[in-house]
């Protein structure tokens, strides 16, 4: 009996190692895919991962970092739902909310208010990137959404509360520049630009400086200073034992 067992755990283990190996991500890659949040068209903020324990998280730069620590997120194991669990974030048909893990403060978006008197429903859109920078819708999902598989480098999301029937809105021109500063790299966006103002709706009364945006040294709009250039060492490499930015898990095989 014990010879059976002992048979039976070798086999799962060798046909999890060969499907692992036949599907990416692996171990071994590092893709980013950039996302962003809206309510009826107005941008939310970005999230910062605060716990990860599979290698799927944000920085607070709007991108998906996406380098599996083990095999828990490689392959077809690899989506939107790890991302949500590490970002302390909840989306199902009735709306989007926090946990309360990254942003006690975080507004959350119920479905049944609707958008402009219009009835509403959460979806996420997968766009694809196409020349130029030019998103195209490739897929509207409207449930299951913790399923949505990862499939490769460079894909963006949206999700979203929308009037029923329409897509996410399209990832904003910034985000996408995040993306290109990342693609093909380890670092997090270190560009020389400013994601665009959004709106946590928790306070409609507050003024906003219009040179803001235009001066480089100003501090972003949620109020954390822009992101400057990084090393290697410095931009995903988080003190040891520090699980406060998504940092990564002790034998993380890539420098980050």
């Amino acid at each position: 009996m014990l010879a059976v067992v002992v048979l039976g755990i070798g086999l799962v283990l060798a046909a999890r190692s060969s499907r692992e190996e036949a599907v990416a991500p692996f171990r071994t890659d590092h893709w980013h895919s950039a996302y962003e949040i809206y309510e009826c068209g107005v941008l939310r903020p970005s999230l910062q991962t605060q716990t990860d324990p599979d290698g799927i998280h944000t920085h607070g730069d709007s991108l998906i970092h996406i380098h599996p620590f083990n095999s828990s997120a490689t392959g077809d194991d690899a989506r939107l739902g790890v991302f949500l669990d590490a970002s302390g974030l909840e989306i199902d048909e009735e709306g989007i909310d926090s946990s309360g893990s990254f942003d006690a403060g975080f507004a959350a978006i119920d479905n049944a208010t609707g958008c402009d008197g219009a009835d509403s429903e959460i979806v996420v859109t997968r766009w694809n990137i196409g020349p130029g920078n030019v998103p195209e819708v490739e897929t509207t999902y409207r449930g299951d959404f913790r399923d949505i598989q990862f499939l490769h480098e460079r894909e963006a999301f949206t999700m979203a509360k929308v009037p029923v029937g329409e897509d996410a809105p399209p990832p904003t021109a910034a985000v996408l520049a995040q993306l290109d500063a990342s693609t093909g790299t380890t670092n997090l966006a270190s560009a020389d630009f400013e994601l665009p103002p959004v709106d946590d709706s928790t306070d409609t009364d507050t003024d906003t400086d219009p040179d803001a945006e235009a001066d480089p040294d100003a501090e972003s709009t949620d109020g954390d200073p822009d992101v400057e250039p990084e090393t290697d060492a410095e931009a995903e490499t988080p003190a040891e034992g520090d699980g406060t930015d998504g940092g990564e898990g002790d034998g993380e095989s890539d420098a980050e």
